[in-house]
């Protein structure tokens, strides 16, 4: 059963807010793209108090232990290969927003529905 709970809501509404903070530095998550190293993934990254706190080239081969590590307790990652573009940050950002939204969306829908019968 899906979580509808208002902590569920909460979360995705900060979804929403953490993918604008992102979509907001995507110009400067672009331009980090071509010095990563090969092997490398660039890890964009939004803090707890959902300020951006820059990018980070994270070995592949590291990646599940060192993301969690530089998102931090609360905090947001976003991966990134070389050759994204803007397009492709904007568009994962939107993407990001939008699905979040749907899950507030369904989550409101559904409690109101309990909440008429």
């Amino acid at each position: 059963m899906a979580d509808l709970s208002p902590e569920a809501r909460a979360r995705a509404a900060r979804t929403v807010e953490v993918a604008e903070v992102f979509a907001a530095h995507a110009d400067l998550i672009v331009a980090a793209l071509p010095d990563v190293p090969d092997g490398h993934v660039l890890v964009a990254v939004v803090d707890h108090s959902h300020d951006f706190a820059g990018t980070h080239h994270v070995a592949k081969v590291t990646m599940v232990e060192r993301i969690p590590e530089l998102e931090g307790p609360g905090g947001w990652a976003m991966v990134f290969t070389p050759g994204a573009t803007l397009d492709d940050v904007r568009r994962r950002t939107s993407e990001m927003a939008d699905i979040a939204s749907q899950r507030i969306a369904a989550i409101d829908r559904i409690t109101a529905r309990r909440t008429d019968t």
